[in-house]
């Protein structure tokens, strides 16, 4: 099994930005960088995530362009990280990098408000382990002026998903079988790589 940081990456280069999920992603991938938080305390990793905050916002944009902070064995319910992600973004705000930088949340049990939690849609958002993307707002700003209708991306992201189906996706990334991202998948229960 591959680690954290590996299967992190992984999941970024084959299913964000081989299946073109995020069309400003692969420019800044090979500076891509992956934090792992292994901290048993929530307070302790918001504090690392709050360090990384202000080191990408000090940091020269083409050195440290964007970064994820993976929390693996922290927040595994997703409205318990659905709580820490937005007390992340009030500290965003708080340490006054709003305007500057801003947050994707990532869950593997990510679902969308009014959505059912089988529908292969939500893995727009589905990730290995909970995290948060560190973005540079100038970042999102030039690549959605070269993107038309940047607007509909997530609603064209979901539909994709729903073409792919679980099946689909677990073709892509047999990994993610071994994940909790299938945890609340009864379609997908026994589906193992071949």
């Amino acid at each position: 099994m591959m680690d954290a940081a590996t299967l992190t990456r992984h999941w970024v280069e084959t299913l964000v930005i081989g299946e073109g999920l995020c069309p400003f992603a692969a420019p800044v991938m090979p500076a891509l960088r992956i934090d792992i938080c292994e901290h048993p305390d929530l307070d302790q990793a918001t504090a690392e995530f709050m360090d990384l905050l202000t080191e990408v916002a000090r940091a020269d944009s083409e050195t440290l362009p964007t970064a994820l902070f993976v929390v693996p064995g922290l927040v595994k319910e997703f409205d318990e990280y659905w709580n820490w992600s937005l007390i992340c973004e009030q500290l965003l705000v708080q340490m006054g990098y709003e305007g500057l930088l801003q947050l994707a949340t990532f869950h593997p049990n990510y679902c969308f408000d009014g959505e059912p939690l089988d529908d292969p849609g939500n893995f727009t958002n589905r990730s290995p382990f909970p995290m948060l993307h560190i973005i540079r707002e100038a970042h999102i700003e030039q690549a959605l002026a070269s993107v038309p209708f940047p607007e509909r991306i997530p609603e064209r992201n979901q539909k994709h998903l729903r073409r792919l189906g679980i099946a689909g996706v677990l073709a892509l990334m047999p990994e993610l079988a071994n994940t909790e991202v299938l945890s609340d998948q009864p379609s997908a229960q026994g589906w193992r790589p071949k």
